[in-house]
């Protein structure tokens, strides 16, 4: 990890708490999606678009969490 972190465990604390609310919000997301396909067929390409970048960030953190 960086040297020049001064406080480690509260960053290893603050990445763990972005990936649970990005996850959470990808539940959410697909909940909202599954019970009201035609409200959420109007913002379509945003919703693909924020679910990629959450799945990406969620993927990353759990990948490169472990080294």
């Amino acid at each position: 990890m960086n040297e020049t972190i001064p406080d480690k465990e509260a960053y290893q604390t603050n990445r763990r708490r972005m990936c649970w609310a990005a996850l959470g919000m990808m539940i959410a997301c697909t909940i909202a999606t599954i019970y009201d396909p035609e409200r959420m067929s109007e913002a379509d390409s945003i919703l693909i678009a924020q679910y990629l970048a959450q799945s990406g960030l969620v993927g990353a953190y759990f990948a490169l969490g472990g080294k």
